[in-house]
C-alpha cells in the first residue's frame, strides 16, 4: 500500500456518503449546459436575437448596388487602394491637431511622418507642416521607442462594414508626438511606435498615459489628401483613447472603429458623436465618384483638395439659407484663393436625405469633376434661372450642366458600385432616364433629365441591361398569392434571405395569369424591407393594370433584361474627351461644351468629331438620338420633328407655349434637381405611418422597363411620382401597406393623363388623395424564417439532449466507481 493509499479511500468513501447533493450539482450543471447549447444555437443561426440588433456579416467589399462601401470598382487608383500600409504624406494647406507637434515614426524603426498631414479633430484648415525627418529610436528624446509587442492597429469601417480605403488615421501621445498612415485596401491601419514603452522608472505597474487615435475623414494621397469630410475649418474625426493592457499581447493595442457600433468614451468632432455613420457614409460616397474622376484622366493628385462641408450653416460658405440642399462652389469662386466646395445644408447632411448618393455626392461631384477638366463654371444668361428647363430659360447651358452631373452620377452607380439599374436616377422617386423623355414635358422641368438620358444613350449598350434579370443569391421565393381587396386586385409574395450576407434592393418580376394560364401582364416591384438581413423573410406586393382579369401570378427574384433603345455605344473616355475638349467658338479659348447645340456640333460637325476622326460613326444614328430626345428647332410648335418644316437638329428653339394657365414667350433662336411640384400627390394616412410601394408599369417589350420604389408615409406626405414620358402605355400606381391594415390601392393614374392635365392646368387635382385604410391585420408582415427556426431549435434540442445524457452517463460512471 501506498503511503497515501489510506487517506485516498477514507476520501472516497466520504465522497460516497456526501455524493447526494454534489451529484445534484453535476445534475443541474448538466442541465444548464443543455440549456446553454439550445440558446447558442439559436444565436449562431441568427433566429433569437434577446432583443439586440442583428449585426449582419459582411463580405469584405460591401453590399451590391448603390451601397455607401463598394470601394474595389473599376477606375481605382493602385496608390489609394493598395493593400500595403503605407504612411500619409501631407502638404503646408493641411490641418493639424492641437496645433504644431513634432512628428514621430510612421513604420516600425523610423521615425518618420508629417505634422501637416491630412486630418484631425479639432483641426484648423490653415496649419502648417511640421518638421519630419528621421531618427532611429532612441536617438532624440521626442522619439517614441517601438514596442513590438504593442502596435496600435485596426480596421476602420462605415456603417454597412465596408472598409473605408485611404482613410488617414493619426495617433497622438500624451506629450504630443504623433504617428500617421492612412488605411490599405482592406480598411486596415498599423501605428507602429505610436504606444510608449513603460518608463524603467516610474513606480512598479504603472502604465504609460494613453495614447489618443483618430479616423480623420480626408482621403490621403502621395501628394497630400484629395478631399476631405469638413464642417467649418475642422475636418470630422472620430477619437479613441488607447491604453496598454495590463497584460500586453500581440494584439493587445487593437482598435477598431466600426461606424455601425460606435463604442463608448469614442467622441467625434467638430460633429456630434451620433453623426459619425452619417459622415462615413459621405465620405464613402465621394471616394467612389473620385475613382470614376482618376479612370477618366482627371489629375486628382495636383488638383486643390475638395472640401465637402457637410452640415453647413456658415454664410462664408454659401450657406446662409438662399440655396437648400447640396450645391457645388468652384476654386475662386467665392474669394480669391477659396479651395472647391461640395456643401450640404444640416438637412441633407443625413444619411436619412432622399436621393443618396444619386442627387447628392455623386451629382456634386460631376460638377466639380466638369469644372476640374475645363476650368469653366457655366454662368448662366442673366435671365436664366437654375434648372429653369425648356420655358422658362433662353438656353439650354443650365439643363445641359444639371444633366451632365445626373449623366455623371449614373456612371458612377454603374462603373463603380456596379449598380444594375444604374440608369435609374433617384431624387425622392426614382426616374428611369434609360426612357426617352421629352424636354418639354413637366412644363419644362424635364430638360435636364433629357439630356442625362441622351449622354447615357451615347455611351450604353444592351450589355449595360443584362444583369438586372438575376437577383440575389440566395433569396429565394417562399409564396405568391392573388387577393381580391375592395380597392381591387393586389398580388402577394413572400421572399426569405438564405444567403449568409445582407441583401439590399431586391426586385421582384410578377408574372400575371389569366384562367387558361396564359401570362397576360408583367411587373418588376420592390421586396419590403429594401435590406434583408440573413435567415430573415421580405414581402412584395404588385397590383395588376386596372380592368385586368388575373386567375393566379408566378414571381421570379429578379428583374428583366431589356434592349438598349438606340444603334449609338461610345466609349466613356471617348465622350468625355469630346465635352471637355470642345473649343467653343467666340469663349476665348475656353473649352468644354456647354449646351446641347454645342454638344451636337462636338459629336458631328466639329474638328474632333466623330464622323471627321474616324470613328466609325455617322451623324445618321446621333441625328436619331436628338430627335427622340426632343432637340431640334420645333418651329410649328407641334412637338413632332418634320424636316421639311423645323430647323436644326440640336437646337431647341419654340414657339409661344400655353402650358395651364401660363403662357410662355417664343424663344427662337434658344443660344444654348429639385422635384417638379406637379409630381407629388398628398397621401393622407391619418395618425398612421405606412410604406407605399410606387409602382410604374411599362407595358413594352414584355414589360421589361417596369420597375417599383418604396417610400414611408405619415400623417398627409406627399409623394414623388417619377412619371415616365407619355405616348408610352405607362401607368403609375400606389400600393400603401401597414401591419395593422390590409394593402390598398391607394392612388392609380396613366402617364398619358398626367401630361395632359399638366398641359390643361388641371394638375393641381392630384394634389389631395385620402388614403382608404381597411381594417383587419395585413395579408402577412415580414418576419422570421420560421422553418429554419425549427429546424435550429429542433437541432440544438437534440443537441442539448445527447449532452444531457452524456453528463447523466459520464455521472453515473463516478457513482459506480466511487
Amino acid at each position: 500500500m501506498r503511503p497515501d493509499q489510506q487517506d485516498n479511500e477514507a476520501t472516497t468513501r466520504y465522497r460516497r456518503r456526501t455524493g447526494g447533493s454534489r451529484n445534484t450539482r453535476r445534475i443541474v450543471l448538466a442541465l444548464v449546459v443543455g440549456i446553454g447549447v439550445v440558446i447558442t444555437t439559436l444565436v449562431l443561426a441568427n433566429t433569437y436575437d434577446f432583443n439586440s440588433a442583428v449585426e449582419p456579416p459582411q463580405d469584405e467589399s460591401g453590399p451590391t448596388g448603390k451601397n455607401v462601401g463598394d470601394n474595389t470598382g473599376a477606375g481605382a487608383s493602385s496608390s489609394r487602394d493598395a493593400d500595403a500600409l503605407t504612411p500619409g504624406s501631407g502638404g503646408s494647406n493641411e490641418p493639424t491637431i492641437g496645433g504644431s507637434s513634432t512628428a514621430s515614426t510612421g513604420q516600425p524603426g523610423d521615425a518618420t511622418g508629417s505634422v501637416g498631414s491630412a486630418g484631425g479633430g479639432g483641426l484648423t484648415g490653415g496649419g502648417d507642416a511640421g518638421p519630419t525627418g528621421s531618427a532611429a529610436p532612441g536617438d532624440d528624446p521626442d522619439v517614441i521607442a517601438v514596442n513590438a509587442t504593442c502596435t496600435i492597429q485596426g480596421r476602420v469601417t462605415d456603417d454597412w462594414g465596408s472598409p473605408m480605403i485611404g482613410v488617414v488615421v493619426r495617433a497622438v501621445t500624451a506629450d504630443g508626438n504623433v504617428v500617421e498612415t492612412v488605411t490599405d485596401g482592406r480598411g486596415r491601419y498599423a501605428l507602429p511606435g505610436a504606444m510608449p514603452e513603460p518608463d524603467p522608472n516610474s513606480d512598479p505597474g504603472a502604465e504609460p498615459d494613453p495614447v489618443d487615435v483618430s479616423v480623420i475623414l480626408s482621403h490621403g494621397t502621395d501628394t497630400g489628401s484629395s478631399f476631405a469630410v469638413m464642417n467649418g475649418d475642422a475636418i470630422v474625426a472620430l477619437t479613441a483613447s488607447v491604453s496598454r493592457p495590463v497584460a500586453s499581447g500581440p494584439n493587445g493595442c487593437d482598435q477598431n472603429f466600426d461606424a455601425w457600433n460606435v463604442q463608448d468614451g469614442m467622441v467625434a468632432t467638430p460633429v456630434d458623436t451620433v453623426l459619425w455613420p452619417d459622415a462615413t457614409a459621405i465620405y464613402q460616397h465621394i471616394l467612389n465618384a473620385e475613382k470614376l474622376a482618376i479612370s477618366l484622366g482627371a489629375d486628382i493628385d495636383n488638383a486643390t483638395r475638395l472640401q465637402v462641408q457637410v452640415w453647413c450653416d456658415d454664410p462664408t460658405l454659401g450657406c446662409d439659407g438662399s440655396i437648400s440642399g447640396a450645391f457645388f462652389v468652384a476654386e475662386n469662386e467665392l474669394a480669391v484663393g477659396s479651395p472647391p466646395i461640395i456643401a450640404m445644408m444640416p438637412a441633407r447632411s443625413s444619411a436619412n436625405s432622399p436621393g443618396i448618393p444619386d442627387n447628392r455626392e455623386y451629382h456634386e461631384y460631376g460638377h466639380y469633376f466638369l469644372w476640374l477638366q475645363t476650368g469653366e463654371i457655366f454662368e448662366l444668361p442673366a435671365s436664366d434661372t437654375n434648372h429653369g428647363g425648356y420655358y422658362r430659360n433662353t438656353s439650354t447651358r443650365d439643363s445641359f450642366v444639371e444633366g451632365f452631373a445626373e449623366f455623371y452620377s449614373m456612371m458612377v452607380s454603374g462603373k463603380i458600385d456596379g449598380d444594375s439599374r444604374s440608369e435609374i436616377y433617384t431624387i425622392g422617386g426614382d426616374y428611369d432616364l434609360e426612357a426617352d423623355r421629352l424636354p418639354w414635358e413637366a412644363e419644362g422641368w424635364w430638360e435636364e433629365f433629357t439630356i442625362a438620358g441622351l449622354l447615357l444613350d451615347l455611351v450604353d449598350a444592351d450589355a449595360d441591361y443584362t444583369a438586372r434579370a438575376t437577383g440575389p443569391p440566395g433569396v429565394n421565393i417562399l409564396e405568391v398569392s392573388v387577393n381580391a381587396e375592395r380597392s381591387g386586385t393586389i398580388v402577394f409574395g413572400k421572399v426569405v434571405n438564405t444567403s449568409p450576407l445582407v441583401v439590399r434592393n431586391v426586385d421582384v418580376t410578377v408574372r400575371y395569369m389569366n384562367d387558361s394560364g396564359e401570362v397576360v401582364g408583367t411587373q418588376v416591384t420592390r421586396v419590403i424591407p429594401e435590406i434583408i438581413a440573413p435567415a430573415r423573410e421580405g414581402v412584395f406586393y404588385a397590383a395588376p393594370p386596372a380592368g385586368l382579369a388575373v386567375a393566379a401570378a408566378i414571381a421570379t427574384v429578379g428583374g428583366i433584361a431589356r434592349a438598349d433603345d438606340d444603334d449609338v455605344a461610345l466609349e466613356l473616355q471617348q465622350l468625355i474627351s469630346i465635352i471637355t475638349g470642345h473649343e467653343r467658338a467666340g469663349a476665348s479659348g475656353n473649352t468644354g461644351v456647354s449646351n446641347v447645340a454645342e454638344l451636337y456640333d462636338a459629336l458631328v460637325g466639329g474638328n474632333g468629331s466623330l464622323t471627321l476622326t474616324g470613328a466609325g460613326v455617322s451623324s445618321s444614328p446621333i441625328d436619331e438620338i436628338f430627335i427622340n430626345h426632343g432637340f431640334f428647332a420645333d418651329l410649328d410648335g407641334d412637338k413632332k420633328y418634320d424636316p421639311e418644316v423645323d430647323g436644326e437638329i440640336g437646337q431647341s428653339s419654340h414657339p409661344v407655349a400655353q402650358i395651364g394657365g401660363t403662357s410662355y414667350p417664343a424663344i427662337i433662336p434658344r443660344r444654348d434637381p429639385d422635384a417638379f411640384d406637379g409630381a407629388f400627390v398628398t397621401i393622407d394616412t391619418g395618425d398612421g405611418s405606412v410604406e407605399a410601394v410606387i409602382q410604374i408599369s411599362m407595358p413594352a417589350d414584355g414589360g421589361s422597363g417596369s420597375y417599383a420604389y418604396v417610400t414611408t408615409l405619415s400623417g398627409k406626405d406627399r409623394v414623388e411620382l417619377a412619371v415616365p414620358g407619355a405616348d408610352q402605355g405607362a401607368e403609375i400606381t400606389i400600393i400603401t401597406i401597414d401591419k395593422d391594415f390590409k394593402p390598398v390601392i391607394a392612388f392609380r393614374i396613366d402617364a398619358d393623363e398626367f401630361h395632359e392635365m399638366v398641359e390643361n392646368g388641371t394638375i393641381s387635382e392630384l394634389q389631395i388623395t385620402p388614403i382608404e385604410l381597411e381594417p383587419g391585420a395585413n395579408i402577412a408582415p415580414p418576419g422570421e424564417n420560421v422553418s429554419a427556426i425549427q429546424f435550429n431549435f429542433i437541432v440544438g434540442g437534440i443537441i442539448a439532449a445527447l449532452l444531457v445524457i452524456a453528463s447523466l452517463v459520464a455521472i453515473n460512471r463516478k457513482w459506480g466507481k466511487a
